[in-house]
């Protein structure tokens, strides 16, 4: 079965759980409070790129199964 196809017309929501809480860093029409299920915040994304170096990565925010989040659509 194929995913149904994204219209522009239809919208799009993205669920914010970290920083994009609070500095989405593209225009918006709408945002409000949201929760997943089966996932919850965690730093559980270890990085390079914003934390850490090569040889020592630092953890940042990611997404983890269990439980449930909030955060902003």
């Amino acid at each position: 079965m194929n995913p149904p196809k994204f219209k522009p017309q239809d919208g799009l929501w993205i669920f914010g759980y970290a920083s994009l809480m609070w500095k989405p860093e593209f225009p918006f029409l709408e945002a409000q409070t949201a929760l997943v299920r089966g996932y919850h915040r965690a730093l559980c994304v270890w990085s390079t790129q914003y934390r850490g170096t090569p040889e020592e990565p630092g953890l940042v925010m990611g997404l983890d199964r269990g439980g449930s989040g909030k955060g902003r659509a």
